[in-house]
Protein backbone atom coordinates (compact mmCIF):
# COMPACT_ATOMS: atom_id res chain seq x y z
CA UNK A 1 0.00 0.00 0.00
CA UNK A 2 2.86 2.53 0.87
CA UNK A 3 4.33 2.07 -2.63
CA UNK A 4 1.47 2.65 -4.27
CA UNK A 5 0.90 5.67 -2.35
CA UNK A 6 4.37 6.81 -3.34
CA UNK A 7 4.12 5.76 -6.93
CA UNK A 8 0.99 7.94 -6.97
CA UNK A 9 2.14 11.07 -5.31
CA UNK A 10 5.66 10.66 -7.32
CA UNK A 11 2.73 10.71 -10.68
CA UNK A 12 0.53 13.80 -9.24
CA UNK A 13 4.10 15.97 -8.48
CA UNK A 14 4.91 15.10 -12.14
CA UNK A 15 1.97 16.17 -13.16
CA UNK A 16 2.07 19.38 -11.48
CA UNK A 17 5.18 19.95 -13.26
CA UNK A 18 4.26 19.08 -16.53
CA UNK A 19 1.05 21.60 -16.12
CA UNK A 20 3.08 24.56 -15.06
CA UNK A 21 5.86 24.30 -17.58
CA UNK A 22 5.01 24.78 -21.10
CA UNK A 23 7.12 26.25 -24.55
CA UNK A 24 5.60 28.98 -26.25
CA UNK A 25 6.81 29.93 -30.20
CA UNK A 26 6.70 33.51 -31.15
CA UNK A 27 7.49 35.55 -34.33
CA UNK A 28 9.10 39.04 -35.26
CA UNK A 29 10.02 41.18 -38.24
CA UNK A 30 13.97 41.43 -37.68
CA UNK A 31 16.41 43.61 -40.06
CA UNK A 32 17.56 40.56 -42.16
CA UNK A 33 14.14 38.67 -42.48
CA UNK A 34 11.82 36.93 -39.81
CA UNK A 35 13.11 36.15 -36.51
CA UNK A 36 11.52 32.89 -34.47
CA UNK A 37 12.15 32.59 -31.08
CA UNK A 38 11.00 29.34 -28.57
CA UNK A 39 10.05 31.07 -24.72
CA UNK A 40 9.93 28.14 -21.73
CA UNK A 41 8.44 29.02 -18.67
CA UNK A 42 7.78 27.50 -15.71
CA UNK A 43 4.31 29.31 -14.13
CA UNK A 44 5.06 32.96 -14.83
CA UNK A 45 8.59 32.27 -14.84
CA UNK A 46 10.55 32.54 -18.39
CA UNK A 47 13.10 30.31 -17.39
CA UNK A 48 14.30 30.03 -21.11
CA UNK A 49 14.70 31.79 -24.64
CA UNK A 50 16.16 30.14 -27.73
CA UNK A 51 15.95 31.65 -30.96
CA UNK A 52 15.08 29.18 -33.15
CA UNK A 53 15.27 31.11 -36.81
CA UNK A 54 17.09 34.21 -37.78
CA UNK A 55 18.78 35.70 -40.86
CA UNK A 56 20.59 38.55 -39.48
CA UNK A 57 24.05 39.74 -39.88
CA UNK A 58 26.68 37.71 -37.15
CA UNK A 59 28.84 40.47 -37.38
CA UNK A 60 26.18 43.22 -36.12
CA UNK A 61 23.48 41.13 -34.75
CA UNK A 62 25.88 38.71 -32.82
CA UNK A 63 25.77 40.74 -29.31
CA UNK A 64 22.44 41.16 -29.22
CA UNK A 65 21.97 37.50 -30.33
CA UNK A 66 23.59 36.19 -27.98
CA UNK A 67 22.54 38.76 -24.63
CA UNK A 68 19.13 39.85 -25.10
CA UNK A 69 17.40 36.29 -24.55
CA UNK A 70 20.19 36.07 -21.77
CA UNK A 71 18.21 39.22 -20.24
CA UNK A 72 15.03 38.57 -20.76
CA UNK A 73 15.26 35.20 -18.42
CA UNK A 74 16.98 37.30 -16.12
CA UNK A 75 14.78 40.05 -15.81
CA UNK A 76 12.15 37.42 -16.22
CA UNK A 77 10.75 40.11 -18.60
CA UNK A 78 10.79 41.78 -21.82
CA UNK A 79 11.46 45.20 -20.48
CA UNK A 80 15.44 45.12 -21.32
CA UNK A 81 17.61 47.37 -22.58
CA UNK A 82 18.78 47.13 -26.07
CA UNK A 83 22.45 46.15 -27.31
CA UNK A 84 24.30 49.14 -28.99
CA UNK A 85 24.87 49.11 -32.74
CA UNK A 86 22.37 46.06 -33.33
CA UNK A 87 18.78 48.33 -32.41
CA UNK A 88 16.71 46.29 -35.06
CA UNK A 89 17.69 43.13 -33.92
CA UNK A 90 17.60 43.53 -29.85
CA UNK A 91 13.48 45.37 -30.77
CA UNK A 92 13.31 42.16 -32.91
CA UNK A 93 14.20 39.47 -30.18
CA UNK A 94 11.75 41.34 -27.30
CA UNK A 95 8.70 40.89 -30.05
CA UNK A 96 9.00 37.95 -30.81
CA UNK A 97 9.22 36.59 -27.10
CA UNK A 98 6.22 39.05 -26.74
CA UNK A 99 4.66 37.82 -29.31
CA UNK A 100 4.91 34.23 -27.91
CA UNK A 101 3.85 35.52 -24.14
CA UNK A 102 0.61 37.00 -25.32
CA UNK A 103 0.04 36.43 -29.20
CA UNK A 104 -3.58 37.83 -29.04
CA UNK A 105 -2.83 41.28 -27.96
CA UNK A 106 0.65 41.18 -30.19
CA UNK A 107 0.26 39.08 -33.30
CA UNK A 108 2.55 38.44 -36.13
CA UNK A 109 1.54 37.92 -39.70
CA UNK A 110 4.04 36.80 -41.78
CA UNK A 111 4.96 39.42 -44.99
CA UNK A 112 3.88 38.85 -48.30
CA UNK A 113 6.99 38.74 -51.23
CA UNK A 114 6.07 40.39 -54.82
CA UNK A 115 8.04 41.46 -57.13
CA UNK A 116 7.89 44.32 -59.30
CA UNK A 117 5.46 44.34 -61.85
CA UNK A 118 4.98 40.73 -62.03
CA UNK A 119 8.25 40.25 -63.71
CA UNK A 120 11.78 40.53 -63.19
CA UNK A 121 13.57 43.68 -61.81
CA UNK A 122 16.60 44.58 -61.38
CA UNK A 123 18.38 47.23 -59.70
CA UNK A 124 21.86 49.27 -60.52
CA UNK A 125 23.55 52.01 -59.54
CA UNK A 126 26.63 53.70 -61.67
CA UNK A 127 29.03 56.32 -61.35
CA UNK A 128 31.36 57.31 -63.65
CA UNK A 129 33.67 60.11 -62.96
CA UNK A 130 36.66 62.18 -64.64
CA UNK A 131 39.22 65.15 -64.30
CA UNK A 132 39.58 67.89 -66.86
CA UNK A 133 42.13 70.25 -67.22
CA UNK A 134 40.31 73.36 -68.18
CA UNK A 135 38.20 75.14 -69.16
CA UNK A 136 41.02 77.89 -69.89
CA UNK A 137 43.11 79.90 -67.46
CA UNK A 138 42.97 82.46 -65.36
CA UNK A 139 44.49 86.46 -65.84
CA UNK A 140 47.62 85.03 -64.05
CA UNK A 141 47.88 81.97 -66.79
CA UNK A 142 46.91 79.74 -63.84
CA UNK A 143 44.83 76.95 -65.16
CA UNK A 144 41.46 75.88 -64.30
CA UNK A 145 40.99 72.53 -63.04
CA UNK A 146 37.79 70.39 -62.46
CA UNK A 147 36.39 67.26 -61.97
CA UNK A 148 32.73 65.61 -62.50
CA UNK A 149 30.93 62.61 -61.41
CA UNK A 150 27.55 61.09 -63.44
CA UNK A 151 25.56 59.09 -61.27
CA UNK A 152 22.92 56.87 -62.80
CA UNK A 153 19.95 54.73 -61.08
CA UNK A 154 18.22 52.36 -62.94
CA UNK A 155 15.59 49.65 -63.22
CA UNK A 156 15.81 47.31 -66.35
CA UNK A 157 13.66 44.47 -67.00
CA UNK A 158 14.65 40.72 -67.53
CA UNK A 159 15.52 41.76 -71.11
CA UNK A 160 17.75 44.63 -69.98
CA UNK A 161 15.54 47.20 -70.83
CA UNK A 162 15.33 50.23 -68.75
CA UNK A 163 11.61 50.38 -66.67
CA UNK A 164 12.77 53.40 -64.98
CA UNK A 165 16.33 55.64 -64.60
CA UNK A 166 17.43 58.48 -62.78
CA UNK A 167 20.65 60.55 -63.49
CA UNK A 168 22.26 63.49 -61.32
CA UNK A 169 25.59 64.95 -62.02
CA UNK A 170 28.24 66.70 -59.37
CA UNK A 171 30.67 69.27 -61.12
CA UNK A 172 33.91 70.60 -59.14
CA UNK A 173 36.11 73.26 -60.26
CA UNK A 174 38.98 74.85 -58.79
CA UNK A 175 37.88 79.13 -57.53
CA UNK A 176 39.74 80.85 -60.25
CA UNK A 177 36.52 79.73 -63.62
CA UNK A 178 34.38 82.23 -63.91
CA UNK A 179 30.71 79.58 -64.33
CA UNK A 180 28.65 81.55 -61.47
CA UNK A 181 26.96 78.82 -59.24
CA UNK A 182 30.30 76.26 -60.12
CA UNK A 183 30.78 74.52 -56.51
CA UNK A 184 34.33 75.09 -56.06
CA UNK A 185 37.71 72.76 -54.51
CA UNK A 186 40.52 75.16 -53.56
CA UNK A 187 42.39 72.33 -52.59
CA UNK A 188 43.76 70.90 -48.88
CA UNK A 189 44.59 72.43 -45.98
CA UNK A 190 47.92 73.68 -45.77
CA UNK A 191 48.72 74.12 -49.78
CA UNK A 192 48.58 77.90 -49.60
CA UNK A 193 44.84 78.08 -50.89
CA UNK A 194 43.98 78.86 -55.05
CA UNK A 195 43.22 81.83 -56.79
CA UNK A 196 39.87 82.90 -56.17
CA UNK A 197 37.67 84.97 -59.39
CA UNK A 198 35.22 86.78 -56.60
CA UNK A 199 32.91 88.19 -59.42
CA UNK A 200 33.14 85.75 -61.96
CA UNK A 201 34.80 87.89 -64.70
CA UNK A 202 38.71 86.38 -65.00
CA UNK A 203 40.07 88.52 -62.55
CA UNK A 204 41.76 87.01 -59.41
CA UNK A 205 40.82 88.84 -56.40
CA UNK A 206 43.47 87.38 -54.58
CA UNK A 207 43.96 83.10 -52.45
CA UNK A 208 40.92 81.21 -51.25
CA UNK A 209 41.15 80.86 -47.23
CA UNK A 210 43.55 77.93 -46.44
CA UNK A 211 42.02 76.36 -43.02
CA UNK A 212 40.83 73.49 -42.09
CA UNK A 213 37.44 75.26 -41.98
CA UNK A 214 37.36 77.01 -45.24
CA UNK A 215 37.79 73.36 -46.68
CA UNK A 216 35.22 71.85 -44.54
CA UNK A 217 32.88 74.63 -45.38
CA UNK A 218 33.45 74.89 -49.41
CA UNK A 219 32.82 70.66 -49.58
CA UNK A 220 29.66 70.98 -47.30
CA UNK A 221 28.56 73.96 -49.87
CA UNK A 222 28.53 71.27 -53.27
CA UNK A 223 25.61 70.67 -54.83
CA UNK A 224 24.69 68.60 -57.85
CA UNK A 225 23.08 69.76 -61.20
CA UNK A 226 20.10 69.02 -60.30
CA UNK A 227 20.28 70.36 -56.94
CA UNK A 228 21.38 73.99 -59.00
CA UNK A 229 18.05 73.33 -60.39
CA UNK A 230 16.86 76.22 -62.41
CA UNK A 231 19.74 78.43 -62.08
CA UNK A 232 22.33 75.95 -63.99
CA UNK A 233 21.17 77.68 -67.61
CA UNK A 234 21.49 75.98 -70.58
CA UNK A 235 20.58 76.92 -74.17
CA UNK A 236 17.31 74.80 -73.73
CA UNK A 237 16.16 74.89 -70.24
CA UNK A 238 18.31 74.10 -67.12
CA UNK A 239 20.37 70.72 -66.70
CA UNK A 240 18.02 69.10 -64.88
CA UNK A 241 15.19 69.56 -67.27
CA UNK A 242 17.61 68.18 -70.25
CA UNK A 243 18.28 65.11 -67.84
CA UNK A 244 14.16 64.34 -67.45
CA UNK A 245 14.18 64.57 -71.28
CA UNK A 246 16.97 62.15 -71.94
CA UNK A 247 15.62 60.30 -69.26
CA UNK A 248 12.02 59.71 -70.92
CA UNK A 249 13.91 58.99 -74.32
CA UNK A 250 16.07 56.38 -72.59
CA UNK A 251 12.34 54.39 -71.06
CA UNK A 252 12.58 50.98 -72.82
CA UNK A 253 15.84 50.75 -74.48
CA UNK A 254 18.45 48.79 -73.52
CA UNK A 255 22.34 50.09 -72.62
CA UNK A 256 23.46 48.89 -76.11
CA UNK A 257 20.37 50.43 -77.88
CA UNK A 258 21.14 53.62 -76.42
CA UNK A 259 24.96 53.52 -77.59
CA UNK A 260 23.75 52.70 -80.99
CA UNK A 261 21.04 55.89 -80.72
CA UNK A 262 24.08 57.69 -79.49
CA UNK A 263 26.47 57.01 -82.67
CA UNK A 264 23.37 57.38 -85.04
CA UNK A 265 21.99 60.76 -83.87
CA UNK A 266 24.70 63.06 -82.05
CA UNK A 267 27.64 64.92 -83.19
CA UNK A 268 31.11 62.99 -83.52
CA UNK A 269 32.50 66.17 -82.52
CA UNK A 270 30.97 66.48 -79.43
CA UNK A 271 28.07 64.01 -78.51
CA UNK A 272 25.15 66.36 -78.96
CA UNK A 273 21.67 65.44 -80.74
CA UNK A 274 22.08 66.53 -84.15
CA UNK A 275 19.74 69.96 -85.24
CA UNK A 276 18.95 71.01 -88.67
CA UNK A 277 20.91 74.45 -89.75
CA UNK A 278 24.27 73.34 -88.40
CA UNK A 279 26.87 75.53 -89.77
CA UNK A 280 29.38 72.42 -88.76
CA UNK A 281 30.21 70.67 -92.34
CA UNK A 282 30.43 67.29 -90.50
CA UNK A 283 27.25 67.20 -88.35
CA UNK A 284 25.27 69.11 -91.20
CA UNK A 285 25.95 66.15 -93.33
CA UNK A 286 25.68 63.52 -90.76
CA UNK A 287 21.78 64.77 -90.08
CA UNK A 288 20.89 65.65 -94.08
CA UNK A 289 21.60 62.00 -94.31
CA UNK A 290 19.07 61.01 -92.13
CA UNK A 291 15.44 60.35 -92.82
CA UNK A 292 12.59 62.60 -92.33
CA UNK A 293 11.27 60.11 -89.21
CA UNK A 294 14.65 60.39 -87.80
CA UNK A 295 14.81 64.34 -88.36
CA UNK A 296 11.41 64.42 -86.88
CA UNK A 297 12.34 62.35 -83.70
CA UNK A 298 15.41 64.58 -83.03
CA UNK A 299 13.60 67.61 -83.26
CA UNK A 300 11.07 66.04 -80.50
CA UNK A 301 14.39 65.20 -78.53
CA UNK A 302 15.94 68.46 -79.24
CA UNK A 303 13.06 70.59 -77.98
CA UNK A 304 14.40 69.62 -74.35
CA UNK A 305 17.59 68.05 -74.23
CA UNK A 306 20.85 69.23 -76.34
CA UNK A 307 23.48 68.91 -74.36
CA UNK A 308 26.11 65.77 -74.81
CA UNK A 309 25.75 63.12 -73.25
CA UNK A 310 29.59 62.09 -73.32
CA UNK A 311 31.96 65.02 -73.36
CA UNK A 312 34.80 66.92 -71.47
CA UNK A 313 31.88 67.63 -68.61
CA UNK A 314 30.78 63.26 -68.09
CA UNK A 315 30.36 60.67 -69.65
CA UNK A 316 26.14 59.64 -68.74
CA UNK A 317 26.62 56.49 -71.36
CA UNK A 318 29.31 55.39 -69.34
CA UNK A 319 27.48 56.04 -65.79
CA UNK A 320 24.51 53.92 -67.60
CA UNK A 321 26.33 51.05 -68.70
CA UNK A 322 27.72 50.77 -65.28
CA UNK A 323 24.35 51.03 -63.65
CA UNK A 324 23.77 47.99 -65.60
CA UNK A 325 26.78 45.92 -65.16
CA UNK A 326 25.91 46.41 -61.17
CA UNK A 327 22.27 45.52 -61.55
CA UNK A 328 21.15 43.25 -58.71
CA UNK A 329 17.53 41.23 -58.52
CA UNK A 330 15.10 43.43 -56.83
CA UNK A 331 12.79 41.59 -54.70
CA UNK A 332 10.72 43.25 -51.99
CA UNK A 333 8.81 41.96 -49.38
CA UNK A 334 5.17 43.90 -48.55
CA UNK A 335 3.21 43.58 -45.48
CA UNK A 336 -0.33 42.66 -45.79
Amino acid sequence: MRKLFVLVLCAMMAFSVCAQAETLTGSAKGFGGVLTVEVTKDGDTITGVEITAQSETAAVAGGALEAIPAAIVEANSTDVDVVTGATVTSNAIIAAVVNALDPDAVPYEEPVAAVLADADAYFGLGIDTMGRIGPGKDATETSVYSFNAVIVSALFDADGRILDIYMDQIEIATPNYDGEGMPHFSGFPGQGGYNWDENHDGTIAGKTEDTEESFLAEVANWSTKRERGDGYHMNTGSWRTQADGFQGLFIGKTVEEIEEWFGAYTSDRNGRPLKAGSENEQDAAKYDALSDEEKAMLADVTTTATMSLNDSHGNILAAIAKAFENRVPLHVELAK
